[in-house]
């Protein structure tokens, strides 16, 4: 394992150590689609502030099992809510919700002497985290794209009614990093795309370790066999190369973007009653992401 995590990431960290005493929420945005696997674990309780889990790209998870989460989590005494940043209603949900929690002061604490209250919004690169902000501004304040660790920067956004949104590179730790393929299916951290073969045979693999293999069309067919799989997806989208032979990495890559973008339906890889994130992190010679 490597000793040194990337330098954007560790100035994250520094960020966060450096802000907090001014800041009085956190706002964790996780990926609604790997609610526990996309989160930090442990790292927010450290922090001893207020705070609110968004379950972010809720719009590309399934419903059902977003309210078991949201549940789960509430059980468990944190305050959560889903939020779709296309929806005003849901965006509007988040925003009052922020507003409350930044506002309260937890026992044995005093009140801030500003008026002004802060939030610091923490996630793994590419969760939304600036698209959100974005939404919560009703303008585009914070950069985004498509592709993991496009902020680099410290920013503060200036939202209506006296609070402020600080918008953070995102963060890993070493669990996370050793999560790489995984979350790379979510589109979250990055990593490299050479092989779209192989990164589609580990999407299939979750996705029947999970109990979604129905949602690939043809898989169930071929016996749950990826190659089998792969060509008959390829044959089915008339992706082939000459002779007519199917092009599997043009598959390959089909099945990725489509399952990245909804294509397949809204999709939860992780069930809130299930451990299944943590069973393949325990998997021998899983290497760390490479940045």
């Amino acid at each position: 394992m490597n000793k040194e995590l990337p330098g954007h990431i560790k100035k994250a960290f520094k960020s966060i150590d450096h802000f907090l005493p001014v800041v009085d929420l956190v706002v964790e945005l996780v990926d609604a689609r790997m609610p526990n696997g996309s989160r930090l674990k442990g790292f927010i309780d450290r922090l001893g502030k207020n705070s609110v889990i968004a379950l972010a790209k809720s719009d590309l998870a399934d419903e059902s099992e977003t309210r078991k989460w949201i549940k789960r989590f509430t059980e468990e005494g944190m305050t959560c809510v889903a939020v779709d940043c296309r929806d005003r209603q849901s965006v509007k949900r988040l925003t009052t919700l922020i507003k409350t929690a930044a506002f309260t002061v937890k026992p044995g604490q005093k009140p801030p002497a500003r008026k002004v209250r802060r939030a610091m919004i923490i996630g793994v690169p590419n969760v939304g985290k600036s698209t959100l902000i974005n939404s919560l501004a009703g303008r585009k304040a914070a950069r985004t794209a498509n592709m993991p660790g496009v902020t680099r920067n410290i920013q503060w956004i200036k939202l209506s009614g006296e609070l402020e949104l600080l918008d953070l590179p995102g963060v890993l730790d070493y669990g996370l990093l050793r999560r790489g393929d995984i979350l790379r299916l979510i589109n979250t951290v990055p990593g490299k795309d050479e092989d779209t073969w192989s990164y589609a045979k580990t999407l299939t693999h979750v996705l029947t370790l999970t109990g979604n293999q129905a949602v690939l069309p043809g898989l169930i067919d071929c016996g749950e066999s990826y190659d089998r799989f792969i060509d008959e997806y390829a044959r089915r989208m008339n992706f082939c190369i000459k002779g007519g032979e199917p092009d599997s990495e043009r598959a390959a890559t089909d099945v990725i973007r489509r399952f990245q973008s909804g294509g397949f339906g809204r999709i939860t890889i992780e069930k809130s009653d299930s451990d299944v994130i943590e069973l393949l992190d325990l998997q021998p010679d899983k290497p760390e992401v490479e940045f």
